[in-house]
């Protein structure tokens, strides 16, 4: 293992939503997350309607960087031992790169800009890694994109993502005030029927296990635990602890009795659901919605969730997995 027995890396994600970082360390035994640290900046916001990044998310995106630059200085973590990734927001931004010249500057992180593949391929290493995942279907849902990975043999052998993250399909089709309403949760997933249908007609054909990633699933699954008193019904499938939610078995039941929960208060009272982030509040139904087109069109009848995410698949490529598994199928634009 790199840098010996015992070393720390910080793995920083600046996500359409939240921008995280985790310091990990690794040792013989494995790894640990040593801290973690998550900020709601919401930089994609609006990005639908402008095409850019507007000031206001760049500006919490800097704040937030700045609380990073300061962990990793006071933890002695230099440029060598700081991976910064950017993903949909800012890869879809017409001043995405001016927005990482920023952040160059003032934090000193020189930010990866992740294709669709790359993002797609380390949620399919955190996911194989995290579960006993060997085939079925990986789906990683952020604020920005929708990744799925079809997977046979723990190898990724199709992929494909489309920009249908929770804060793009928000603003598209929800409306800020009020509950939602059944035309536009309709028409939101009729739009991901239609985005499935032409990029992966291999879903309907996949083995039947799927294993979701990213703070919607995990916000989805940690509600619908909370709520099993309401027949939210969820039992726990074997898999290494990573947080509290990890291996939880979302059904397709209890997805539909959260979605019906979610649609009747207005977006600005969805956190009164218990298990609700108020930070994702005005996005967790159209991440629901979006999930729930894609366990129809693929005939799933439960989502299995893994507390691991892209910041795992970064880990793992970078310090554990050099050149053992093969990313057969890149994913294609959509």
């Amino acid at each position: 293992m790199p840098g010996g027995p015992s070393e720390r890396v910080a793995v920083i994600d600046l996500g359409s939503n939240s921008f995280r970082m985790v310091v990990f360390r690794m040792h013989d035994a494995g790894w640990e997350r040593e801290r973690e640290l998550s900020c709601a900046v919401r930089i994609g916001e609006g990005l639908l309607a402008s095409g850019r990044l507007g000031d206001a998310g760049m500006d919490r995106g800097l704040q937030a960087l700045d609380q990073f630059a300061a962990v990793c200085g006071q933890a002695g973590l230099g440029a060598p031992q700081v991976d910064a990734v950017a993903t949909s927001a800012v890869r879809d931004a017409d001043n995405g790169a001016d927005f990482l010249a920023r952040v160059r500057e003032r934090t000193g992180f020189d930010v990866r800009l992740l294709s669709r593949e790359q993002e797609a391929r380390y949620g399919y290493l955190a996911a194989v890694h995290s579960t006993t995942l060997r085939d079925g279907c990986v789906l990683d849902l952020g604020g920005g994109s929708l990744q799925l990975v079809r997977v046979a043999g723990r190898i990724a052998r199709e992929s494909e993502s489309w920009r249908l993250g929770a804060v793009r399909m928000t603003e598209r089709f929800l409306t800020a005030d009020g509950p939602a309403k059944r035309s536009q949760c309709k028409a939101l997933q009729e739009h991901v029927a239609r985005k499935l249908e032409r990029g992966a007609a291999w879903l309907a054909d996949s083995d039947k296990r799927l294993v979701g990633l990213g703070g919607t699933v995990r916000n989805l699954a940690n509600a619908a635990d909370q709520s099993s008193q309401r027949a939210l019904i969820g039992r726990r499938a074997a898999g290494p602890p990573a947080e509290e939610v990890q291996g939880f078995l979302l059904t397709d039941a209890a997805l539909a009795e959260l979605i019906e929960r979610l649609a009747a208060l207005p977006a600005a009272e969805r956190s009164s659901v218990p298990g609700i982030k108020p930070a994702r509040a005005d996005i967790v139904l159209a991440g629901a919605l979006t999930i729930q087109q894609v366990m129809r069109q693929g005939g799933f009848t439960s989502l299995e969730v893994t507390g691991a995410g892209l910041r795992e698949g970064i880990l793992l490529e970078r310090h554990l997995l050099t050149n053992q598994l093969d990313f057969l199928q890149p994913a294609r634009a959509a």
